[in-house]
């Protein structure tokens, strides 16, 4: 393992500890986390250690190659570890505040804007099987897309977590006591990233005391295990809104282009008068 490696590691290790024993810095984590939840636990702790505020990461060949963007000179890259199949190596990647347009042109990110809420609420109803109730807001949805989430793909996990909480506070716990622990923490990490990532205040629904059970994750493995459910539960749900938005957007952009021939139309007939 060459030394660049070993201090990945280290920080991984390091970053991992310190978020399960802080639900502060886990709340910190969770928000870097939202804008990058394309990437895999163990990807977002180390953009996290390295660059908290990061909001768009890409390698250089997706930013250059697909994207149409230069990484600016003397950016600094963001290590990540990725298993080669014999041994691991590093690889990096830029946030998109480390690039510039080649044609001057700003990086499309999804954001929600109040129109999209209802359009929203009914993809992640039909996704996840969230019934509404009267009354029934983008955060109540967001938080019962999650719960049901979590509780359809948990079991491999618990499964897994069960076989590897040696020397954490789950040892001496019972395996149901554990279960819901996990549970419980996933829950809350998949909502206050989805509230994160749509432009909602997480700290409004969501408090550090919420959070706090992720102290009983005290080990790499324990937490390691809680964090790969919540990355791809979060992926998945944030997916779908990203989907639902990103189509409202291009609706959005056939009227206006309509409604702009309509008038030119106009305009043309107008003028042959």
């Amino acid at each position: 393992m060459t030394a660049k490696l070993q201090r990945m590691a280290e920080l991984a290790a390091s970053t991992a500890h310190a978020v399960s024993d802080h639900p502060e810095r886990w709340a910190d984590f969770l928000r870097t986390a939202a804008w990058n939840y394309k990437y895999p636990f163990q990807d977002q702790l180390l953009i996290y250690a390295q660059r908290p505020d990061a909001t768009a990461c890409a390698s250089i060949e997706i930013w250059n190659k697909r994207l149409n963007r230069l990484v600016k000179r003397g950016a600094k890259g963001i290590a990540l570890i990725e298993d080669r199949g014999s041994h691991l190596g590093l690889r990096h990647v830029f946030d998109v505040s480390d690039t510039q347009s080649r044609s001057r042109q700003p990086i499309s990110l999804w954001r929600m804007e109040e129109p999209d809420t209802e359009a929203v609420i009914e993809t992640l109803e039909n996704a996840f099987g969230s019934e509404r109730e009267p009354g029934m807001e983008l955060v109540d949805t967001l938080w019962s897309a999650a719960r049901n989430a979590v509780e359809d793909h948990s079991a491999d996990y618990v499964r897994m977590l069960l076989a590897e909480r040696d020397n954490s506070l789950l040892e001496e716990l019972d395996e149901p006591h554990v279960e819901l622990l996990f549970k419980e923490a996933a829950q809350h990490a998949v909502t206050f990233m989805a509230l994160t990532r749509c432009g909602l205040e997480p700290s409004h629904y969501i408090s550090v005391d919420d959070l706090s059970g992720v102290g009983y994750f005290n080990t790499l493995p324990a937490l390691s295990h809680l964090g790969a459910a919540i990355s791809d539960v979060a992926e998945t749900m944030l997916r779908e809104i990203e989907s639902t938005v990103r189509a409202m957007r291009r609706d959005e952009q056939r009227k206006k282009r309509a409604t702009g021939e309509s008038y030119r139309c106009k305009a043309r007939i107008l003028a042959a008068k």
